[in-house]
C-alpha cells in the first residue's frame, strides 16, 4: 500500500494456497478481500511465522485459526509499515514482531511517518465501518532487521533485504529459494512510488536476485514463479526509469504519455500514476 487507495472495497473470506518445500517448511498464502493483500504463514514443526497479517476481523480470525491448526505463532513480520500490512498483529498476541530496523526506530522515536501509518488505518476503518476492538497501535515487542541479516524466527531461517522505494522501511525476506517481497512486483497494480531513485535501485537488485529463486510472493496478488516475477520487475523498471527521465526534463506531456506497465483497467491506477509523477516533480491534472 503506497499512496492511499481510493477505491471502495468489500471484505471477503480468506482463501489460500499451500506448498511444502524441501526442508519441510510449509508455506500458506492467504488472500484478503482488500486489494488481494497477502498474508504468508511459514511453518515448520509447529512453529509459525506470520508475515503481514491482513486485514479484516474475520480474516484475522481465520489466520489465527490456521496458525492454531499448525501449532503456534512464534513471530510476526511486517514487510513495511503501511497500514494494510500491519494492523493484524493484535490477532497473534504474544508473538514478537520483526520489521525493518528503520521502522522499529521510527516507532520507538515517535516519528510522524509511523504515526501517520496508524492514522491512515484509523481513517480507513472509520470510513468502511471496520471494527478494530484492539485499537490502532504498534506492537510493544519489536525486533529490527538490517540488510543481509540472517535470523531464526521460531524454527524458520530467513535472510533480510532492505528494499526502499515504495517506502523507506521496505523489508524483503528470503526463505530457502522463496522471496517475500512486500509491495513490489504485484501483478495487480502499478508501482506505488515513494522515492523514485530508491525504487529503481530496489528493482535492479530484485532482478538480479530473482534469477536464482524458485518463487516470489508479493504483498498484493497471487504467488509468482521466478520467470513471472522477472517479467514484472523489468516492466516496472522501464516504467520507473521513464518517470525519472521525464522528471529530469520537467516533461509534462511525456509524463502523460507513459504507458502503465499493467492494471490500466483497474480503477484508481491513473490516479496512482499521477501521484508517481508528483514524486519526480511533475504535477498532472
Amino acid at each position: 500500500m503506497g499512496n492511499v487507495r481510493r477505491e471502495p472495497v468489500v471484505p471477503a473470506t480468506v482463501s489460500g494456497a499451500v506448498e511444502r518445500y524441501a526442508s519441510g517448511v510449509l508455506i500458506d498464502v492467504l488472500t484478503s478481500g482488500i486489494w488481494q493483500t497477502t498474508t504468508t504463514i511459514l511453518s515448520h514443526d509447529g512453529s509459525c511465522v506470520v508475515v503481514d497479517p491482513a486485514y479484516f476481523p474475520r480474516e484475522l480470525d481465520a489466520i489465527a485459526a490456521r496458525v492454531t491448526e499448525l501449532g503456534r505463532a512464534d513471530a510476526v513480520v511486517f514487510t513495511h509499515g503501511h497500514w494494510d500490512h500491519v494492523m493484524g498483529h493484535t490477532a497473534l498476541p504474544g508473538a514478537p514482531v520483526w520489521l525493518h530496523r528503520g521502522l522499529a526506530e521510527a516507532i520507538a522515536g515517535g516519528d510522524p511517518r509511523a504515526t501517520r501509518y496508524l492514522e491512515d488505518a484509523r481513517e480507513f476503518d472509520s470510513r468502511w465501518y471496520v471494527p478494530r476492538p484492539a485499537g490502532h497501535r504498534w506492537p510493544t515487542s519489536l525486533c529490527g532487521l538490517g540488510d543481509g541479516e540472517r535470523a531464526t524466527l521460531g524454527a524458520i531461517e530467513v535472510r533480510a533485504l532492505d528494499l526502499p522505494g515504495h517506502s523507506p522501511d521496505g523489508l524483503g525476506l528470503v526463505v530457502e529459494d522463496v522471496l517475500l517481497v512486500g509491495d513490489y512486483l504485484s501483478p495487480c497494480e502499478i508501482p506505488f512510488v515513494d522515492d523514485p531513485a530508491a525504487y529503481r535501485r530496489t528493482l535492479l537488485r530484485l532482478i538480479d536476485l530473482v534469477r536464482d529463486l524458485r518463487e516470489v510472493i508479493p504483498g498484493h496478488g497471487p504467488r509468482l514463479t521466478a520467470a513471472e516475477a522477472l517479467v514484472i520487475a523489468r516492466a516496472d523498471l522501464a516504467y520507473v526509469e521513464r518517470l525519472i527521465a521525464v522528471g529530469a526534463r520537467r516533461d509534462i506531456e511525456g509524463a502523460r504519455s507513459i504507458a502503465l506497465p499493467r492494471a490500466g483497467d483497474v480503477a484508481g491506477m491513473t490516479d496512482h500514476h499521477r501521484d508517481n509523477c508528483a514524486k519526480v516533480g511533475i504535477a498532472l491534472r
